[in-house]
């Protein structure tokens, strides 16, 4: 009987104790879950904070390449132009080819060029993540400078019945580079109006002339900035039309692409083009990357005002451009170029106050 009982009694020790080695093992498991979803809480508040990480400034910078776009186009013209500028705030520059203002959006946010001429359309698209940057995740280190002058978009033919840009109707046409603004922007604005070209071809700009008088083509379309070297060539040789997107027609586009604003191509700004003609156009704006450091940037805005009769000289298309016309960007400025505004006590909109 004792034998029994002393047997029970073991048996009883031994329940016990598993009892409370599983209940510990349980308290353990629960911390643990506790622990993961504390952790999972926070991680999940981080991915949704809105708040952007902190980009830091460059220490210094000895050189920069300007994002242009292909030789012949009025970009790299005014990139050329501006490599002096850069040189007499110590850092050496150069102008570099490029496929235009989607390429350029790619290669600052990429951290490959520190400097472009973006039209700014793309660049506000390529902020966006739409647009042009449809699936792309949205840019985040493109930062404002100033205003260069309007990107026209113009057409230029030998045909001289065309008016407008119906004149791409049947043709063969080509809208430059391979995925530059201008192909993007002259391929949105003819689907937007229902014209069809017969073919769409890519080529530089710089080969209008040859492809226009060899019949490899019949019109090209482009976005930027006037005189373009490549379009004067083909008006001056072959008595190119240069036409432009009739009142009509621009009322279709702008609601599809509002950044776009109605102007007019001044006559003369061609040979042979004795009249204003109608059409769109959005600001050439000097990007920098967010990171570069803000008293450099200061100083080469600076004299880039201050040099505005030199750089007229190498580039007749800096003549519009004015500080008062930061009030037309839309895009964060750099700091550096906000300071050269305040400078000035030029008002800047709040949609280009700097975000860093």
């Amino acid at each position: 009987m004792k034998k029994t009982s002393k047997l029970l009694s073991l048996l009883l020790a031994m329940v016990m104790m598993l009892s409370v080695v599983t209940a510990c093992g349980k308290k353990e498991n629960a911390n643990t879950a506790k622990t993961n979803n504390t952790t999972a809480t926070e991680n999940n508040a981080k991915e949704n904070s809105s708040e952007e990480p902190k980009i830091e400034e460059m220490t210094e910078v000895k050189s920069v390449g300007i994002g242009t776009a292909s030789i012949g186009g009025a970009l790299y013209a005014a990139g050329g132009a501006l490599v002096n500028e850069w040189q007499k705030v110590g850092v050496s520059a150069s102008a570099e080819v490029t496929g235009g203002s989607i390429q350029n959006c790619n290669l600052i946010e990429s951290g490959e060029m520190l400097t472009a001429i973006i039209s700014q359309g793309t660049a506000y698209q390529a902020s966006k993540g739409e647009g042009l940057f449809e699936g792309q995740e949205p840019a985040k280190t493109l930062r404002a400078g100033f205003c260069i002058q309007p990107a026209y978009m113009h057409a230029w033919t030998l045909d001289q019945s065309a008016e407008d840009y119906s004149a791409f109707e049947g043709k063969i046409a080509c809208g430059g580079p391979a995925g530059g603004t201008s192909d993007q922007y002259t391929k949105n604005v003819l689907e937007i109006l229902g014209v069809k070209p017969s073919k769409f071809v890519n080529a530089a700009f710089s080969d209008s002339p040859n492809m226009l008088r060899d019949k490899l083509v019949d019109i090209f379309g482009s976005s930027m900035g006037t005189p373009a070297s490549a379009v004067s060539e083909c008006a001056n040789t072959l008595g190119a039309k240069i036409i432009g997107i009739s009142d009509e027609q621009a009322d279709k586009v702008i609601p599809e692409m509002p950044f776009f604003m109605k102007v007019n191509l001044p006559a003369g700004t061609y040979p042979g083009q004795d009249k204003d003609v109608p059409t769109l156009a959005d600001y050439n704006v000097y990007f920098f990357r967010a990171d570069m450091p803000e008293e450099i940037v200061y100083e080469f805005t600076k004299a880039v005002f201050e040099n505005k009769a030199e750089l007229v000289k190498a580039f007749a298309g800096f003549e519009t451009m004015d500080p008062e016309l930061v009030k037309s960007i839309v895009m964060p400025l750099h700091k550096g170029a906000y300071k050269y505004y305040q400078e000035m006590g030029i008002e800047v909109p709040d949609a280009a106050k700097p975000i860093d």
